[in-house]
């Protein structure tokens, strides 16, 4: 009789199993093997086959990208699907230099170079510019300016290899701590050659000949990354002596992130060969450093190489250009794309990617150009990637909590329970993010689940949107709620009817307009359909336009305009400081206009319809949930801690909004960059 139960992985099963096969032998029928020398023999049986099933298991499982757990097994699993890891990627920051240059017999110089190399330290690191970096120098007064000077930090590294066909050869970056989007790689016929020719970087073998000056990459042992090049069908191949100079940046990742000071430390060199002096050099942080990142994890390698591979190095649905964004722009936090015939009223022949960065800031239009560029080379037929910024819209909860003295009086910690079960009801929701929907029945739950005391929970909601408008340009400006707006008296239809009048829903921040240029405004909703501005005298409003604008309470689509807005109100704050929790008054928030470096942005608040259910305006709407206010007061307590539903009253806030954490997504709030 053979073994019976050949499925029994466990060591126990499998002893068992032996044992049982044994007793159907006369020679063991009446055995007692727990008592005799045998059972050792049997524990070494069981051991030896728990092992030899344990690493059958265990090798099985590495043999597939979902199951396997080694870094260097999922990474070979990757290589099949023509995917290659992200690299550690080096902190980046942006400063403006300003050099005073002198004269030489009564001339400036005509320009000044920045050499390539250490250019500042800051933050007990080294910050480079990978390049020279040659500006012209003012006639009039010597002076250079270096404005928008990315910076990386790191040290640069360079490391070559000799050719040889008479022995194998791995041509590895030998840093685990590579920046591989710095790496250049240089190609020299011989040692005591002075030029060299450059080598691309590609990922497909398409349009390639048997002489372009390519090289390939992938992630070999220990996060090491390796390059081939062509085999002369497929690319050119490397002859024996030639040298192979690799040039690379090692770098600390994001230990190196918000970095705000630093020391100038770079070689300057003007046209007529002469050193400027460091103590000529004016140099102030535009961008505290930002964007490094450790090297990808498992995790994500085992999300996007299926997903980069099914695209096929092409893009063709909306899905393949998300992919492919992420692939090429490192800094994507979160992407979407759609295509413009999903927009009402439909735009056909584009696709419009929308990009939320791991740093909170908005793209500048150079680089979102480069990105629609890089996106084009993967575009089928005549389609048009347009690259844009998340369509943001802010919901601010105000949350009242009523609590049982029974079970306990301390306030101070019912509060930070609710704090902490917003916190988790927003991890896991992914709110904050695209693809979200705010839905009060949820976040009501979380709240009342947070403690044991709390008896009863209300919540009330307002919206923020802001609109961006150009200054000294007459414009219409529109915005989309995504759900209908509140009607403060549904009975009254019509305004020109005595009697009828209804609370606004609808109200700006500050304002000045070109025809009052002196005066601070808002605007604010007639309740029946149209947008009107005024300005407070401090005791009444006084209406300057009682046409200014339309509302679609159904729709909840926003007009203003046309108009013509020159700047901001007088009392506005700086550029990063906006404030919403400090800005609040009864169930909205109004917030002032604030002047970002390169941006007026117009704040507008209004109270949806329905607050139990949120959606996002557009696929592209990310949906912001600001850290709530709450109150919370004991059962019984009158009159009850409530405040009317259309309370709109402004005031001045002088912070970034505050949003509900959310675990691995940043939540810095959308800030104008000028650099990256």
């Amino acid at each position: 009789m053979q073994p019976n139960n050949l499925t029994a992985l466990d060591f126990e099963d499998i002893k068992s199993s032996i044992k049982t096969y044994l007793r159907t032998r006369n020679e063991f029928s009446d055995y007692d093997f727990e008592g005799s020398g045998l059972s050792y023999l049997i524990d070494t049986l069981a051991y030896n086959t728990y092992y030899s099933a344990f690493n059958a298991n265990m090798s099985m499982n590495e043999a597939f990208l979902p199951s396997a757990t080694l870094r260097d097994n999922i990474v070979n699993i990757a290589k099949l699907l023509n995917y290659v890891p992200r690299s550690i990627t080096c902190s980046k920051a942006c400063l403006h230099l300003e050099v005073q240059t002198s004269q030489t017999n009564g001339a400036y110089p005509s320009s000044l170079t920045l050499s390539k190399g250490p250019v500042a330290s800051g933050g007990n690191f080294i910050w480079n510019v990978l390049s020279d970096t040659t500006v012209e120098v003012n006639t009039t007064t010597g002076i250079a300016v270096f404005d928008n000077l990315m910076i990386r930090e790191g040290s640069i590294v360079d490391f070559s290899y000799t050719v040889s066909s008479f022995e194998s050869q791995n041509y590895i970056v030998p840093a685990e701590d590579a920046d591989i989007d710095t790496l250049t790689v240089t190609v020299k016929p011989n040692e005591a050659s002075t030029t060299s020719d450059l080598y691309n970087l590609v990922d497909t073998v398409t349009n390639l000949t048997a002489t372009t000056r390519v090289y390939f990459i992938a992630e070999g042992e220990d996060q090491r990354y390796e390059i081939r090049f062509g085999d002369d069908s497929v690319g050119r191949k490397l002859k024996d002596g030639e040298i192979i100079n690799l040039e690379y940046l090692v770098t600390s990742g994001q230990e190196a992130n918000e970095v705000q000071k630093f020391t100038f430390i770079g070689d300057l060199i003007d046209s007529l060969g002469i050193k400027p002096s460091n103590g000529d050099v004016t140099l102030t942080t535009k961008e505290k450093s930002q964007q490094g990142s450790p090297s990808e994890t498992v995790e994500s390698i085992k999300y996007m190489a299926p997903r980069y591979y099914s695209s096929q190095y092409r893009a063709v649905t909306a899905q393949d250009y998300a992919v492919i964004t992420k692939k090429i722009y490192s800094n994507a936090d979160s992407v979407i794309a759609y295509g413009g015939d999903s927009l009402n009223p439909p735009i056909y022949g584009k696709v419009y990617i929308a990009i939320k960065t791991k740093t909170g800031s908005s793209l500048n239009d150079a680089t979102k150009k480069t990105i629609a560029s890089d996106l084009r080379s993967y575009a089928m037929a005549s389609i048009d990637p347009v690259v844009i910024d998340p369509d943001e819209l802010y919901v601010y909860p105000k949350v009242f909590a009523l609590y049982d003295t029974g079970v306990t009086n301390n306030t101070s910690e019912i509060k930070t329970n609710i704090q902490n079960s917003v916190n988790d009801w927003a991890t896991q929701t992914q709110i904050n993010n695209f693809n979200s929907t705010f839905r009060n029945q949820q976040f009501q739950k979380a709240i009342t689940l947070s403690n044991k005391a709390i008896s009863d929970v209300s919540v009330q909601t307002s919206l923020l949107k802001y609109i961006k408008p150009q200054t000294n340009q007459t414009n219409t400006y529109c915005i989309s709620t995504g759900s209908s707006l509140y009607d403060s008296a549904p009975s009254n239809v019509d305004s020109n009817t005595t009697g009828c009048k209804k609370e606004p829903v609808i109200l700006s921040g500050n304002f000045r307009t070109a025809d009052r240029p002196g005066v601070d405004q808002q605007f604010e909703d007639d309740g029946f359909g149209k947008l009107r501005t005024f300005y407070n005298t401090g005791n009444k409003k006084v209406y300057t336009n009682t046409s200014a604008g339309s509302i679609n309470y159904e729709t909840g689509d926003i007009c203003i305009g046309p108009i013509n807005i020159v700047g901001a109100g007088d009392n506005v704050p700086s550029s990063t400081n906006l404030n919403l929790s400090d800005a609040v008054t009864g169930t909205g928030s109004v917030i002032d206009i604030t002047l970002l470096p390169t941006d007026l942005q117009l704040p507008t608040l209004f109270i949806p319809s329905n607050s139990s259910t949120i959606p996002a305006s557009t696929p592209g709407t990310i949906i912001n949930v600001i850290n709530p206010e709450v109150t919370v007061a004991p059962v019984g307590t009158t009159p009850p801690p409530t405040v009317p539903l259309n309370s709109l009253t402004p005031k001045v806030f002088n912070q970034a909004p505050t949003l509900v954490e959310v675990t691995s997504i940043n939540n810095t709030g959308s800030l104008t960059s000028s650099c990256f």
